[in-house]
């Protein structure tokens, strides 16, 4: 089958993951710091106080591998099925909230709890189940949607709180939620039996029966390959608490107004566009290592301008598209190079265990951003630390394997 003809023949399940996806968590990264600003003046809470909202990611290191295993065994739709009824409850509470920073946090640790259940981590399998030759691409496709939707979203946002009040735009985007929702689970088909899933041609064929999950961790954990991707990936995303709670925060710290803090979201938006799109054909047709490694680095030169005290709206302007052209690529990367590295009978298996670790990862950040910030009331020396531990990230993928043989 030609490359085009691969995602001709599965346009249904690469629109379905697409929905999905665009509809639910990924979309909610670039929403929820349009809101930050208007409930931190209406509250009255601290900029280092809302910071600790990123911690709430650690919660779901307990619930993505439960998520991924579920995946495993049950297949997209009945996973997926709870998340699409539940998130758009979540967003109720937000519409329901008083001012109470731990009522806040609470519907935060639920939302990133069943939001994970509709995410990349669970939709992502209808991809490694129907791509081989096209998986970068159909990669892109589906991470891309919450990119396009959120240059639009994002600045309509802004101006619907403006207004008519950021309760009503919270029921808004619950609406957004559970109308994506269900028209993706209308679209998945029966899962494929794991023995008719394509491999890779002349790669040994995968056993198509799960193990216990004793022995398919196991084979994970004892993984050189799966240590290299975690590693890496945990100082790659310790930037990651910028990009959802904090990132409006940051730019208005830099001097400009709350509309053209909305535009450079805009502008960070495109730039996930355009990096999934060069990164997904990248890694369908060149060196997985080397095409990982330019990916997970760029971000390194747009976080340190950021920090520096060029505060003029072109330069903060570079700098956000040279963070978004990387950023955007992240979850592409995640999942090829599980599904590129690992067989599919332990696909979520691994990729959950992977999540757990960027989720802890974006923790630990939401934890340093709030210590900097009460030590310094400034963003510079948190995004001058990333910037390094991101360089040495992008080189430690270098280390990945080149051959074909994959795991489990």
């Amino acid at each position: 089958m030609s490359y085009l003809g691969e995602l001709r023949d599965n346009a249904k399940p690469l629109l379905a993951a697409s929905l999905g996806c665009g509809t639910s968590l990924s979309l909610f990264a670039y929403t929820s710091s349009v809101f930050a600003p208007h409930l931190v003046k209406e509250f009255g809470w601290s900029r280092a106080q809302f910071a600790l909202i990123g911690l709430t990611m650690l919660t779901t290191v307990f619930i993505l591998p439960f998520v991924g295993r579920f995946t495993d065994r049950l297949g997209v739709r009945r996973v997926a099925m709870l998340g699409t009824v539940l998130v758009p409850l979540c967003f109720v509470g937000y519409a329901l909230q008083w001012g109470n920073f731990y009522y806040f946090m609470a519907c935060s640790v639920v939302v990133m709890a069943v939001g994970s259940t509709t995410g990349p981590l669970v939709y992502s399998r209808l991809i490694a189940e129907n791509f081989v030759q096209a998986q970068g691409l159909a990669l892109t496709i589906l991470n891309c949607v919450p990119a396009a939707l959120a240059m639009v979203v994002v600045p309509a946002l802004n101006w619907g709180i403006i207004e008519f009040g950021w309760r009503a735009c919270y029921l808004a985007m619950g609406m957004v939620s559970l109308v994506g929702g269900v028209s993706a689970l209308m679209l998945i088909r029966p899962s494929r039996k794991l023995d008719a899933v394509p491999v890779v041609p002349l790669a040994p064929k995968p056993d198509a029966t799960p193990g216990s999950a004793r022995e398919d961790y196991g084979v994970i954990l004892r993984s050189r390959t799966f240590w290299i991707i975690v590693v890496a990936m945990f100082l790659c995303m310790l930037h990651t608490p910028l990009h959802a709670s904090q990132m409006n925060i940051m730019l208005l710290d830099n001097g400009i107004t709350t509309q053209e803090a909305a535009t450079m979201v805009s502008i960070y938006a495109f730039g996930t566009l355009l990096g999934r799109i060069v990164c997904g054909l990248a890694l369908d047709r060149y060196s997985t290592p080397i095409v990982t490694a330019l990916s997970m680095g760029i971000p390194a030169i747009g976080l340190f301008l950021l920090g520096t005290d060029w505060n003029t709206l072109p330069v903060i302007g570079f700098s956000m598209f040279l963070v978004g052209l990387s950023v955007g690529a992240e979850v592409d990367i995640m999942a090829f190079l599980v599904s590129r590295y690992f067989n599919i009978r332990i696909y979520n298996s691994t990729l959950g265990l992977v999540h757990c670790v960027t989720f802890l990862t974006a923790g630990l950040g939401a934890g340093a951003i709030s210590l900097t910030l009460k030590l310094t009331d400034s963003f510079s020396p948190f995004l001058y630390f990333v910037s390094a531990t991101i360089t040495v990230g992008g080189f430690l993928f270098l280390l990945l394997p080149r051959g074909r043989e994959k795991v489990g």
